[in-house]
Order: structure tokens, then C-alpha cells, then sequence
């Protein structure tokens, strides 16, 4: 091996030391790390909302309205009794951020109140309301709390998010499903909470305002990044 072969065989071990010394605390620290060190070489990248991709329509260029309406299994709110409130409280203020055109959910109540608290037709909605899509979010199941335990809170919701688009038509305000997709989410990812660690009206809140990020992120692109 002449002396120019030996000086590159020991450039390339000395850099693959060096690589393997920088991989190892990365290992260690966690995604966010990872992710920190993809976004040095490969920037942030984003992720288009489903909405968007379903329909061609981006909401968050504030052309188009939309209206949300949050329902859950009436045996939540027992022990939650603003669930459905807070939830679409939390998700319209996220869209707002985002720059989606949206209806005040105070508007929204008011209607369910002098209807009764509940519609079977979305039509209904979308005759008394001149917006051009109308969201209904059924979380049909919940739980604040690991299963078969009351110490450990881990939070778990599953559903599905139907919108339909309204038209004119005949001389009456109408409406056809555009979308629909279901979601999933656990909380937290990995270790319970102990309701020693936390009381149980936070956690709802904490359960809460993830969720609404999750299901939000359906209408609006996002960062990868943003999970960590």
C-alpha cells in the first residue's frame, strides 16, 4: 500500500470513528434529536392535510367557510360534562390559527339548544347556516383512563370526521358528503399518568387540546417536526 492509499484508509476509519461517535448520543436523546438533525440535511418537511388532497380544496386560505359540529357517546359527558365543548372550542381556535374561515361555536350551541340539542340530517344545518362546508366529528369512543383502572390515566378516542359540502339548490340550501376519515388517538404514547402526578380535570384538559391538534391537522398542512 503506497503512503497515499494508507492516509486515505486512515481519513475514512478516523471519519467513520467520528460518524459512529456523533450517531450514538443521538441514539440515546431520542427522536427529537433525529428529527433536529433531519431537518439540518433535509429541512422540515410538510405534511398536506387530507382534506386538501380529498377534495383540492385549502381551507386555509380563508376563501372557503366551515362549520364544526363535536359529538361524543352521552355516557362521557358524566364525567366530563363540557367535553364536547371544549373539544370544539379547542378545534376551531387551532383553525382560526391556521386561517380557516369558521363559525363560532356559540352560534352553533345556540342552533342545537333551540333544536333540540341534537340533528339527523345534516341538511338541517345547512339550511340555517350559509357556510360552504359543514364538519360533524362523532368521537364514538373515549376514556380518560387505563382500562379496568382508576389510578392510571391514559386517554383513548376514536372516530370519524364526515364533511359535506352545502349548495344551493331548487332554492334551498343542501349538502353532500365530501369527505370522510376516521382518526385514532392514544394519550399519553407510552407511560399512564397517575392521578397523583395530576389531577384528573388537567389531564382531561391536556387529553383534550391533543386531540383537537390531531383532528385539526386533517383540514391544515403540518410540520413533521411538530410532534416532538
Amino acid at each position: 500500500m503506497n503512503a497515499l492509499s494508507f492516509k486515505s484508509a486512515t481519513w475514512l476509519r478516523s471519519t467513520l470513528l467520528l460518524t459512529a461517535a456523533a450517531v450514538i448520543p443521538f441514539s440515546v436523546g431520542g427522536c427529537s434529536l433525529f428529527v433536529m438533525a433531519g431537518k439540518m440535511f433535509f429541512g422540515d418537511p410538510k405534511v398536506a392535510a387530507s382534506f386538501k388532497n380529498q377534495t383540492g380544496v385549502d381551507l386555509t386560505e380563508g376563501q372557503k367557510s366551515l362549520l364544526v359540529v363535536c359529538r361524543s357517546p352521552h355516557l362521557i359527558l358524566n364525567s366530563a360534562p363540557t367535553f364536547e365543548y371544549d373539544l370544539t372550542d379547542g378545534l376551531l381556535r387551532r383553525l382560526k390559527q391556521k386561517g380557516v374561515k369558521v363559525v363560532s361555536p356559540d352560534k352553533v350551541l345556540r342552533w342545537l339548544d333551540d333544536n333540540g340539542g341534537e340533528f339527523e340530517d345534516v341538511r338541517e344545518l345547512a339550511r340555517d347556516f350559509d357556510v360552504d362546508f359543514i364538519a360533524v366529528v362523532d368521537v364514538q369512543q373515549v376514556r380518560f383512563f387505563e382500562e379496568n383502572s382508576r389510578d392510571m390515566m391514559k386517554g383513548h378516542a376514536q372516530g370519524t370526521i364526515r364533511v359535506h359540502e352545502t349548495a344551493q339548490i331548487g332554492g334551498e340550501r343542501t349538502a353532500f358528503e365530501a369527505f370522510r376519515s376516521g382518526f385514532s388517538m392514544d394519550h399519553p404514547r407510552f407511560r399512564p399518568i397517575s392521578i397523583h402526578e395530576m389531577s384528573e380535570h388537567a389531564f382531561q384538559r391536556q387529553f383534550i387540546d391533543t386531540l383537537t391538534r390531531q383532528i385539526a391537522r386533517q383540514f391544515h398542512d403540518y410540520r413533521t417536526s411538530d410532534d416532538f
